[in-house]
């Protein structure tokens, strides 16, 4: 009796169906030898058995890869890894997704969120069973792409494009990765952006800290107003009544804009001025740390300082930057794989997912002084 393969098994908290996940498994072990072509899978229930599913799912996922050409069936004699199957061009119909961008904010995919985000996407269409090619597309609409093998993720558009995204997703699949809308039914992937203003204030308020700024990005962005409403409300939990000087908004998230510097700078000149500020982005806190050396202050003596974003030079800083890590290789992995779902199921089986971030604690926050 032949001794069976080790396979890995299904992640059952995956959106993506079951007997999508198990195909994409058996494909896994032919692209890489452990069935050769010709050779014989398991049986169904020992399918099964390997990736954790019902016999019920296992059939399914087997059909499949016998409608798509990886193998073939024998009356009798079980299921073959077809002899002709040419491995490196793959047998289905290419899956094209585009990425979308607001007009008025061109996406820089040279940067470190969006090209995590665009390398998360990539390694997932890779691991897929079908072929995936991406497209880039600055605005909301896909009008010359009428073809059923198309889907579009929405990259973190902003809070008045809600109708126009709702428009494109009645005639495509759409998944919103980065943001959200209120009261929507869209797909939608995100990190729990709320949860991470909540953590950074209440780190800083262990450290002492009860003068605290928040420097926001623009309010039409869903990330940076829920990191500022969690920052609020945490601040709310302990007794803390910011003041009003200290809750500045900049209009670009990425470039700190003249009026939000000027209102940082004569705040932290000020004799009252803030022990600790949390900046709901890498840039502005980039730009809130050399406002704060520009004012004579040390971080994090004088002033601790909590970032958004954990690229790999938020440890090189001089100090080292405490910030919240947004999971963005999950956050891609998980979009690729609503948005092939619905392309090909038609249907979702969850609107909204949130995905859980992570303070980093670094040497840019301390005690405060007094």
């Amino acid at each position: 009796m032949n001794k069976l393969p080790e396979l890995p098994t299904v992640d059952h908290s995956n959106p993506m169906p079951k007997y999508l996940q198990t195909q994409r498994i058996l494909i896994d072990a032919i692209r890489d030898g452990r069935f050769d072509r010709g050779a014989k899978l398991p049986s169904t229930k020992n399918v099964g058995t390997l990736v954790n599913v019902s016999l019920i799912t296992a059939h399914r996922a087997l059909e499949g890869l016998v409608e798509m050409g990886w193998v073939r069936r024998e009356v009798g004699r079980g299921t073959f890894v077809r002899d002709d199957l040419d491995i490196s061009s793959g047998t289905e119909r290419t899956l094209f997704i585009g990425l979308l961008h607001d007009r008025e904010a061109l996406m820089n995919i040279g940067d470190y969120y969006h090209s995590t985000i665009i390398n998360a996407l990539r390694q997932a269409a890779r691991r897929d069973t079908r072929r995936a090619e991406f497209f880039f597309r600055d605005g909301f609409d896909m009008h010359d792409k009428e073809r059923k093998d198309v889907g579009a993720i929405c990259m973190h558009p902003p809070l008045e494009s809600q109708e126009r995204v709702e428009h494109l997703a009645a005639r495509h699949a759409v998944v919103v990765l980065g943001g959200s809308f209120p009261e929507t039914s869209l797909l939608t992937v995100d990190c729990d952006n709320e949860s991470g203003g909540r953590g950074a204030i209440r780190h800083l308020h262990e450290l002492g800290h009860r003068r605290i700024m928040v420097v926001s990005g623009p309010m039409n962005l869903s990330n940076a107003r829920d990191r500022a409403k969690g920052a609020a409300a945490e601040m709310a939990r302990f007794g803390i009544d910011p003041d009003p000087r200290d809750m500045p908004v900049s209009r670009d998230s990425v470039v700190l804009d003249n009026d939000a510097k000027t209102r940082i700078e004569r705040r932290l000149t000020a004799a009252d001025r803030p022990t600790a500020i949390f900046a709901g982005g890498f840039y502005l806190a980039l730009a809130v740390m050399q406002i704060a050396r520009s004012a004579g202050l040390n971080i994090p003596r004088d002033l601790s300082v909590v970032g958004y974003d954990d690229p790999p030079s938020a440890p090189l800083l001089d100090p080292p930057l405490t910030t919240i890590r947004q999971p963005l290789n999950e956050m891609g992995a998980r979009a690729y794989d609503l948005v092939r779902t619905a392309v090909i199921e038609k249907s979702a089986t969850l609107s909204c997912w949130r995905l859980p971030c992570e303070l980093i604690v670094r040497g840019s926050t301390a005690p405060t002084p007094d």
